[in-house]
């Protein structure tokens, strides 16, 4: 099963399960608080749903054989996937998200005619508990799983657990280097290991594999998943200076306005001419107009930063290609892994 196939299996039964829960919440809730949960529905038709994909792909990989049950239980990924986009748009103060505006701007816009409220205040706020409320879900799906042994289920919830360790802990990281404009090389990787090469690809297909029940190649899905994570994110940073929204669907020039660091900024910092870095630093942090977008990636390109991104993502997915290559697989799930590859490298939002 491709990508495509599978998302359009999983997204109606994302949506099943939250017109169940949304339904019973409805019955206590009043016409405001409905109108922001019923936002969910609308944020969680979008999506790739790599994570998920990734994990039933494994489980498969892995001769795990309940398609039914996997795949039900595989919401409750897109669910904590969603939960943290809500929260990363707050902190990353995001206006567009799959090409709808973020949970905190939708609420925001609801209320801003009502005189004496502090409406982004109050839409931050509000963002938070459907964020908190994805998450509670997250364990619920988990915690009444009757399809898959307990002990399989424990093993799950540990990596959960583990997710959210590393996922914070890289969020943290991410934040505290906002606050130099010349950081390390090294603790951009660690950023980027803990906040998507684990969180995207390394914990979802260990989560496929333990549900298999069978023995597993730990090395290997680390690696692996090390390697396409970087590349990932490599190529997000990428589009996020190279192209704007019309073309990837959310806000440009996040990483320069939020003063987030990443391999593009990291060459500037450290290799670009004086007037390169004083060019950035005079925008770092700062709103930008549609001219000032066009001035940074002129001089992102002409800097020789977007060449040296490119670099480092192509070498990543060329490892990740070699290494799946080498690895003892099914040749139909091996196709399936390569097939995914690509789709990810010729993405565009």
């Amino acid at each position: 099963m491709e990508l495509q196939q599978f998302k359009k299996i999983i997204d109606p039964l994302i949506q099943a399960f939250l017109d169940q829960k949304l339904k019973s919440l409805s019955l206590i809730g009043n016409e405001e608080t409905k109108d922001y949960l019923n936002y969910l529905k609308l944020f969680l038709t979008e999506g790739k749903r790599i994570r998920a994909y990734l994990a039933f792909l494994t489980y498969k990989a892995h001769s795990g054989k309940k398609d039914k049950d996997i795949l039900n239980l595989l919401v409750f990924i897109e669910l904590l996937h969603a939960f943290l986009l809500i929260h990363d748009d707050i902190m990353d103060k995001a206006d567009q998200r799959h090409n709808i505006k973020t949970a905190h701007k939708f609420i925001e816009e609801k209320v801003k005619h009502l005189e004496k409220i502090d409406s982004a205040y109050f839409g931050i706020s509000q963002a938070i508990l459907l964020g908190d409320y994805l998450f509670a879900w997250t364990h619920e799906i988990l915690d009444t799983n009757r399809s898959f042994d307990k002990e399989i289920i424990k093993k799950v919830k540990l990596i959960l657990s583990t997710i959210m360790d590393e996922v914070i802990l890289g969020q943290m990281i991410d934040l505290d280097t906002t606050l130099y404009e010349k950081v390390n090389k090294e603790e951009i990787i660690k950023k980027i290991t803990l906040k998507t090469a684990y969180y995207s690809f390394v914990r979802p297909m260990q989560i496929g594999a333990i549900l298999s029940g069978n023995e597993y190649d730990e090395k290997f899905l680390e690696n692996f998943g090390t390697y396409i994570g970087i590349a990932f994110q490599t190529q997000d940073d990428l589009l996020d200076i190279k192209f704007d929204e019309s073309e990837t669907h959310k806000s440009s020039f996040n990483d320069v306005t939020q003063r987030q660091q990443t391999f593009f900024s990291y060459f500037i910092f450290n290799e670009g001419t004086m007037q390169q870095k004083i060019l950035l630093s005079k925008y770092f942090g700062k709103h930008l107009s549609d001219l000032d977008k066009k001035i940074l990636r002129k001089m992102f390109e002409e800097s020789g930063a977007i060449d040296y991104g490119e670099k480092i993502m192509v070498e990543n997915f060329k490892s990740a290609n070699k290494l799946l290559e080498k690895q003892k697989m099914d040749q139909e799930y091996k196709y399936l892994f390569f097939k995914l590859i690509e789709i990810i490298e010729n993405r565009t939002s």
